[in-house]
Formats: structure tokens, C-alpha cells, sequence
């Protein structure tokens, strides 16, 4: 797992240390620095694999990364099962301290497709049971999970309507809570490389964009819990779901955490939070292993993170300006 995250002198972020833990929420407003952390992870999981570019493809490099406001180089530092990992940003590119593994991050972008009438497939046999940053080969991972070697879920995991513990039943039964009775079936088609899905017997485009946009994220919570050596990044989660949905998610989410598995989340959501505040309560025993981390900027738009803490009754002990409190505001100008 790991256990922290050191940023200096990248993007917004002058010098932050920040602990990370088994389910770790981050949150703020808008351009604050939330998907700043998610970019530095990926980059040091890519420095990790000793690849020559550990920049992210659209993200620029040194000059677009570089905070104005630092006169030292870039700096990121992971500490990995109290293993520091760190790579520094000049005009070349050190990594230190490189530790005997990396964990497997599963990454759903928020950037994920959307309904589309086809979904590539991975080629390469080895990646066959992975899905990609954008949704793509995510129904030919079910394929695989499901006939080709097939993977229990968890038993707390399970969906109470599901009838066995089968990957492809379960993502059934939990798109169910967005959109009741859906019956979703898919096609890979490999001699084409691409596959589609249906939801109830009509192509994705002729259905609602939650389903499409939320097929990848539950597959990933689901399928990840394979190996307790995997780590969940999801952004934006909540993206096209109603309310209800997203808090069943926020308890799903919560549940893929339950089970061993390290799992970060970026959202806007108060009923993301709200979901994993009842199943905190519900469980009432797993508070310490969630961290919640609010961002903002400061006046010269570098970032300040504030870190309200859970307990085991779902309680949250600051609610800093900002933090999940509209509803509140707008409340009180209605009545």
C-alpha cells in the first residue's frame, strides 16, 4: 500500500506531504490539485517501469508542471510499505530509491468513454484482463474473468440480488441499482479487435449515459479485489448517475476497500461520501483505514489541503468552507 505522497515544486503544489490510506477520498474545488495527485502516481508508477517519458500523454512536460512560484526542482516521493520512492524533475530525470515492487494501479479516467457502439480490445494476450484508463477492453476483462478464468467476488463484495458470486452476475446486479432491471449482455468480436455491449437488447448510444459511463468503474472495483497487490484510481465516479446510484457506489467503493485493496477517489460527490459515511457506520470498525482530504487554493493559487477525519458512526469531525456544504447554503436562502 502506499502509505504517503511529497510533491514539491509540481503544478499548484509548492511542498505537500499527504498520507494516503486504504480508501482515500479527495475532493475540493475545481482546478485545486486533486487530479495533480492521480498524475504524479502515474508518472512515478511509469518511472517505476524504467520508461523513458514518465510524462502523461497531453500533459506537457517540465515547463507545463513546474510550480512558478518554486525555485527547486520538481519533486515526487511515495513512501511504499515504509520503502521511499522518489524521482526528481530537471533537465534530466533521477529516480531514487527504487523499491522491489509497484503496485498494479487500475486507473478510470474521467475521461472514461461514454456510450459508444463499440469498445476496443487489447491485442496483446497479456492484457487481456486489464482495462484501460478510458474504459477501453473493459467487456472483453468481463469475458475473461467471467468464462476464461473464472473469479469469484468476494462474499461481502456480492450484490444481495445477485444469485452466485460470478463476476458477470454481480455487475449485473449492481448496474441494477442504477437503472432497475436493466438486463446488460455484451459481444467481443475478436477477429475485429472490438466488442459492444447492449442494455436491454438496444445498442449503448440508445441508452441513458450513466450505464456506459459507469460499466468500467464497477467492473474495476469488482475484478481488482483479485489481488490485494492492486490499487484503484477512479475519477469522477459519480459522473451521470443519480443520486441514489452514486451513493450505492460510495458503499461499493467502500466495500472494495473492506476487502484489502487500496482504493483512491477523486469526486465532487456528497453522496459519494454520504454512501461510504453509511457504510462506515455500518461496519463500524474500519474508520481508521479511510482519509479524506479537502483542497483549495490560496491567493496565489497554490494549493492548501485540509484533511477532516471519520469515525466509526460515519461522523465527520471539521467541515472546512466548501467541504459538501451547498446544500446547506442554498437551504437557507429557500426557508
Amino acid at each position: 500500500m502506499i502509505n504517503s505522497i511529497t510533491l514539491q515544486g509540481f503544478k499548484s503544489f509548492l511542498y505537500r506531504e499527504m498520507n494516503l490510506n486504504r480508501l482515500t477520498l479527495l475532493t475540493g474545488l475545481n482546478s485545486s490539485g486533486k487530479s495533480s495527485i492521480i498524475q504524479a502516481l502515474l508518472m512515478m508508477e511509469k518511472a517505476f517501469n524504467s520508461e523513458k517519458n514518465i510524462f502523461l500523454e497531453g500533459h506537457g512536460g517540465i515547463k507545463d508542471l513546474k510550480n512558478k512560484y518554486s525555485d527547486t526542482d520538481i519533486y515526487l516521493e511515495i513512501e511504499l510499505n515504509e520503502v521511499k520512492f522518489s524521482v526528481s524533475i530537471s533537465e534530466q530525470i533521477k529516480v531514487n530509491k527504487l523499491p522491489e515492487e509497484f503496485p498494479n494501479i487500475w486507473h478510470i479516467s474521467a475521461n472514461r468513454f461514454g456510450p459508444r457502439n463499440s469498445i476496443p480490445i487489447y491485442i496483446d494476450s497479456n492484457q487481456k484482463n486489464r482495462i484501460g484508463s478510458n474504459g477501453e477492453n473493459v467487456l472483453q476483462c468481463i469475458r475473461y474473468y467471467d468464462t476464461m478464468v473464472p473469479y469469484s467476488v468476494p462474499e461481502f463484495l456480492k450484490h444481495p440480488n445477485a444469485k452466485s458470486f460470478g463476476l458477470l452476475e454481480n455487475i449485473r446486479s449492481w448496474l441494477g441499482v442504477i437503472s432497475p432491471k436493466v438486463q446488460f449482455d455484451f459481444e467481443v468480436i475478436d477477429k475485429n479487435d472490438t466488442s459492444y455491449s447492449t442494455f436491454d437488447g438496444h445498442r449503448a448510444t440508445n441508452v441513458g449515459f450513466g450505464l456506459s459511463y459507469i460499466l468500467p468503474v464497477i467492473t474495476t472495483l469488482l475484478v481488482s479485489t483479485i489481488s490485494d497487490k492492486n490499487i484503484v484510481i477512479i475519477e469522477n465516479p459519480e459522473a451521470h448517475l443519480h443520486p441514489k446510484g452514486q451513493t450505492e457506489l460510495g458503499r461499493l467503493i467502500f466495500l472494495c476497500a473492506k476487502s484489502g485493496i487500496q482504493v483512491i477517489i477523486e469526486t465532487h460527490s456528497e453522496h459519494i461520501l454520504d454512501g461510504i459515511r453509511l457504510a462506515t457506520k455500518e461496519d463500524g470498525n474500519f474508520s481508521e483505514n479511510i482519509q479524506i482530504h479537502w483542497f483549495e487554493l490560496d491567493e496565489d493559487r497554490n494549493t492548501e489541503v485540509s484533511s477532516p477525519i471519520i469515525d466509526n458512526n460515519g461522523k465527520i469531525n471539521e467541515w472546512p468552507s466548501g467541504f459538501f456544504d451547498q446544500f446547506e447554503i442554498n437551504n437557507s436562502k429557500l426557508f
